[in-house]
């Protein structure tokens, strides 16, 4: 008899399977009862086969050798015309805020930070609306493109669990910078959460 080739409901091949031919009945001598509870158990498990392969057959993808998993990409624009002159710079992520305390440059224009390096440049001029007037100022490899990487970095759509909005509320960062409530933040992450 040929193998019989097990398909899973999902799709996914499971090993091949083959049931004993029949054969013409010979004499045998009486076979003991431990050998038949044996036979029993195996031709149980046997007739099982087909299920047990199935049941995690389809739990788990193979994600390929490229497997990356994708960068958030959040709006450049909102970014640059509101969430850095309404946070990054209105709070002082970059140099720090010496009336708390903070020493000159000591916060993310610092090299010692490792966490949403900042550069310094000139503010981005969106005229009072959502687009930057000069494409120039935000272009490739400037210091605001690099800024908006980095900060987006700690981004998410979740605003909620991002840590550019955990970290200065309060938690794991060396002060307070904004309270977790404070309706303008909130507002402004959630409206590029969004975006």
């Amino acid at each position: 008899m040929r193998p019989t080739r097990i398909v899973c409901h999902c799709g996914t091949p499971a090993r091949p399977e083959s049931l004993p031919t029949a054969t013409a009945k010979v004499y045998r001598q009486g076979v003991s009862v431990a050998r038949r509870a044996r036979r029993g158990v195996s031709l149980a498990l046997l007739l099982a086969l087909p299920v047990l392969p199935c049941v995690d057959a389809c739990t788990t993808i193979d994600p390929g050798p490229n497997f990356v998993v994708p960068d958030e990409v959040f709006d450049a624009d909102f970014y640059y015309c509101h969430v850095e002159p309404n946070l990054i710079i209105a709070y002082k992520c970059g140099p720090g805020d010496p009336s708390k305390g903070d020493p000159p440059n000591s916060c993310h224009f610092s090299s010692a930070v490792s966490g949403m390096e900042l550069l310094d440049h000139p503010a981005i001029d969106c005229g009072g609306g959502d687009v930057p007037l000069d494409p120039t100022q935000v272009g490739t490899g400037s210091p605001a493109e690099t800024d908006l990487d980095s900060v987006s970095l700690e981004m998410s759509r979740d605003y909620t669990n991002a840590p550019l909005y955990i970290r200065p509320s309060g938690t794991s960062h060396p002060r307070q910078i904004f309270a977790a409530n404070d309706a303008t933040i909130v507002q402004l992450l959630s409206e590029w959460a969004a975006k």
